[in-house]
């Protein structure tokens, strides 16, 4: 309550507001004001005399007075220095401040790049196959023919079952290498193969593909399924690459007795000859595991014969295919993936497209909610004091939203009888007390 001197002074002024409030009510009011009204009105008063109840200036807290502070003891920032190795002294480092860039949300969605699906396996895939192709040191020939052409076989010794070739090819390499990657021709020439088939085309130039070989006596029949993909490695040079994967669609075929192998990687790269313009060299790489007891004597059958028999079929094949150096294979992948990338785009489009459209609608079904729901509320308003104050029906009319507020405000404000006027009077009060000291402290400011 203050200083002892001020203690009267408070409770006179605590007791004043109810007395006056109540001679009003009685003489001006005829008695409409409730308990309520009286509260407010003593509040309304303990804000007009707050210095006296040692209340802090609400002005005061809004808009704090500009009070200049002095210090006792300038302070000076500290700088440091670094001492380089001739002794001269250099200039404080500065420090590097981050900025953060804040991006907008646009309203339309962006647009992501789809992964390529495989692609981390496909990329193991590559290197581990050039690898095998540039080491020379882990290799050791096992068969060689000259005539007609050449051909060379090498066996990896720490793996019976993985094998490098080096041939001629008696035709272009575009040629040879479209050959060599349709799976539906291997078993034309594959001796070991007695079916190819492609399985899923995953994405332009990677398939998922699954072949059988026959089987030798005493082993069973194997078969895998492979991922595998084409692609440059310069202008005239093309390979392709195969290794393992799992897929829903050719799960191992146990009853029919076949032996699902491994074949941790398999591939081919055909390049020009030098010096030989319609010919072109094959080195393929073969590394499976066969899964089983594989006798010594079928190893050595693969590795001397079936598989110089394969490019001998191969070579017998090639003469009778008109040369062209224009890859087909690879120029068919370069149009699906143009065909899959305009494709994607319009999709991205389409999805753009339906965002914006959701939104304006969004948008368009807010706007139209909040118009019914402003013209209910001034239809229940208008209808309601009309009902309240005696004014009978009150007659609808096309009017603004803010119309419509403001009507309802002058009601309340005390257009409209003696509950009006007792309201007015407290809103005045209450405009009077709260802005009173925050004007006169601005104008004292000024």
């Amino acid at each position: 309550m203050g200083d002892t001197a001020q203690s009267p002074l408070a409770m006179l002024v605590l007791v004043t507001p109810y007395t006056l409030l109540y001679l009003v009510n009685q003489v001006f009011l005829h008695g409409v004001l409730d308990k309520m009204h009286y509260i407010f009105f003593e509040l309304i008063f303990v804000l007009a005399f707050r210095k006296v109840f040692g209340i802090p200036d609400l002005g005061e807290r809004l808009f704090p007075s500009q009070v200049a502070v002095h210090a006792t003891e300038p302070v000076q920032p500290a700088k440091t220095s670094l001492i380089s190795s001739n002794g001269e002294a250099t200039a404080p480092a500065k420090k590097k401040v981050k900025k953060i860039i804040v991006r907008k949300a646009s309203g339309t969605a962006t647009k992501k790049t789809k992964e390529q699906p495989y692609a981390k396996e496909l990329a193991a895939m590559k290197k581990k196959f050039m690898d095998y192709v540039e080491n020379k040191e882990i290799w050791e020939k096992v068969f060689e023919e000259t005539s007609p052409g050449l051909i060379e076989v090498y066996q990896y010794k720490a793996r019976p079952m993985c094998y490098k070739i080096i041939a001629v090819m008696n035709n272009t390499a575009a040629v040879t290498f479209d050959l060599l990657s349709d799976i539906n021709r291997r078993v034309e020439w594959d001796p070991l193969c007695v079916e190819a088939k492609m399985v899923a085309d995953v994405s332009p130039g990677v398939k998922i593909q699954y072949v059988r070989t026959k089987s030798m006596w005493p082993t069973a029949s194997r078969d895998t399924v492979v991922l595998g993909t084409v692609g440059k490695l310069s202008e005239e040079t093309f390979f392709n690459v195969t290794s393992s994967v799992e897929h829903p669609l050719m799960p191992e075929r146990i009853k029919e007795k076949f032996v699902r192998m491994e074949t941790a990687i398999a591939g081919q790269i055909v390049g020009p000859e030098p010096g030989q313009p319609n010919r072109c060299r094959l080195v393929q790489v073969l590394d499976a595991d066969l899964k089983g007891w594989i006798p010594e004597k079928v190893i050595q059958l693969v590795s001397t014969k079936a598989v110089p028999e394969g490019i001998r079929n191969v070579n017998g094949i090639l003469p009778s295919l008109t040369p062209y150096d224009e890859c087909k294979t690879l120029e068919r992948v370069a149009l699906a993936r143009k065909e899959a990338e305009a494709l994607a785009e319009q999709q991205g489009d389409d999805e753009n497209d339906a965002v914006e459209e959701s939104s304006h609608e969004l948008k368009s079904k807010r706007a139209s909610d909040m118009l019914s729901s402003s013209s209910q509320l001034a239809d229940r308003l208008a209808n309601g004091n009309g009902k309240q104050y005696g004014h009978g029906p009150v007659e609808r009319k096309r009017s603004s939203t803010f119309r419509v507020f403001w009507e309802g405000v002058k009601q309340n404000l005390g257009y409209g009888g003696a509950p009006g006027k007792a309201n007015r009077i407290l809103v005045m009060t209450i405009v009077l007390a709260v802005l009173g000291p925050t004007i006169a402290r601005f104008r004292r400011r000024r």
